[in-house]
């Protein structure tokens, strides 16, 4: 299947098209939208949308979403995958789970594509990469998915909204950032009352973005910023660029090592920060602490101080290799007794004979599956019972003081 991705203002009417065409071709992958820095992705199953994300507060809009149509919503996230697609597989989970109907997932749904849709509707000399793939649909709800015509729909009535943006003169501002009235002394030089800049001042404090607003006030965001209109003409409104929200995985790592401060601690010694941080989204769901090194000779230091219970170590690094290491290791009264893994791609007889002989205590190749990963540190190391939370609200995790809003 070929989609003309030429860079180009992408716009209503080649946004609709755009969608029709993967639809027509039953098309399964990922739809990637970038402008500068921004990024945008919509993923599609056989032509039907699955979900969409991306921009610059995909966790923010997650939240916004789960408090508009499935508030008291939680579930257990251990052995969740952090990478793409994490918001379809809690709405999976929720659904089998029982924390959520069907028709408040798929709510959820459409509201975070009316949001992506919003920003890419305004955006110009927009690039657009078509990525076919299977990879990112392990397993798939079909009643969650988006047909061409709902998502059509959704197309239409998040265009009016931004033509009514357009219209109040907002073409230039950007929904995702935070209004902050200017000192209080500057509006009342414009003859404004004390009453309406407190409550103005509460509102519009530079903390929350346009959408945390609308979401607050419960109002479509052009009603929620209707009020500010005035003043954003007078010149008496800056607008700040905000951080996003951690994500619910994130919250809950956060809150499993505060909560589990005691537990084993895994030592990862490997140059590439990629597998330490595979190992880290494995060993911390199941109660274990990671200790990551990507430097071995700076590293010894850092092991004989903390001490970990197990050492994954890969055998190719620079300045010195596994073999040499885990040798030097087994010399060393405190590590004498350590499991030590060795998680390579140097598979090899020779490797493993070697590995054996310097005193590893195991041999994972890479790339290593996640089960393989569980097992070898459980027969090491096995925690016992549940010292970390299993699931977590993210309501009771997110910082209030960034998306609640005072009485105005």
């Amino acid at each position: 299947m070929r989609v003309d991705m030429s860079a180009t203002a992408i716009g209503y009417k080649m946004l609709s098209h755009t969608l029709a065409v993967l639809s027509q071709k039953q098309a399964t992958g990922k739809l990637l939208l970038e402008q500068g820095e921004q990024q945008w992705q919509l993923y599609f199953f056989q032509g039907s949308l699955v979900y969409a994300t991306g921009g610059s507060h995909r966790s923010r809009r997650w939240y916004r979403a789960i408090g508009q149509h499935c508030r008291n919503f939680h579930v257990d996230l251990r052995n969740l995958d952090a990478g793409e697609l994490w918001e379809y597989q809690l709405l999976q989970r929720g659904i089998a789970a029982s924390e959520m109907s069907l028709e408040q997932a798929r709510a959820i749904v459409q509201t975070s594509l009316s949001e992506v849709l919003f920003a890419l509707i305004g955006q110009s000399g927009l690039r657009r990469e078509w990525r076919p793939s299977q990879k990112y649909f392990s397993t798939i709800t079909s009643s969650l998915l988006l047909s061409l015509t709902e998502v059509e729909k959704v197309l239409c009535c998040t265009e009016e909204i931004w033509q009514k943006w357009k219209g109040m003169g907002l073409w230039l501002v950007d929904p995702e950032q935070a209004p902050l009235l200017k000192p209080s002394a500057q509006l009342q030089q414009n003859r404004f009352s004390s009453n309406s800049l407190i409550a103005l001042g509460n509102v519009f404090n530079g903390e929350n973005t346009l959408w945390d607003i609308a979401f607050k006030k419960k109002q479509c965001v052009t009603v929620a910023t209707r009020g500010l209109v005035n003043y954003i003409k007078q010149g008496l409104v800056n607008f700040r660029t905000v951080p996003d929200l951690p994500s619910p995985i994130e919250q809950w790592r956060l809150a499993a090592a505060i909560a589990g401060p005691g537990r084993p601690l895994i030592a990862c010694i490997d140059d590439s920060p990629t597998v330490c941080e595979f190992l880290e989204q494995i060993l911390l769901p199941e109660g274990y602490r990671v200790l990551k090194i990507q430097d071995p000779m700076q590293g010894v230091g850092l092991l004989a101080k903390q001490k970990p219970a197990l050492i994954f170590m890969d055998v190719v690094m620079p300045k010195t290799s596994g073999f040499a290491l885990c040798n030097f290791l087994r010399k060393t009264p405190a590590f004498r007794e350590t499991p030590i893994v060795f998680l390579t791609g140097q598979d090899g007889i020779i490797d493993r004979t070697r590995a054996k002989l310097t005193g590893a205590s195991d041999f994972l190749s890479k790339p290593a599956n996640p089960q393989q990963v569980v097992q070898i540190v459980d027969k090491y190391l096995k925690v016992k019972g549940d010292s970390y939370p299993s699931a977590i609200r993210p309501q009771d995790l997110l910082h209030s003081r960034q998306l609640t809003l005072a009485n105005s």
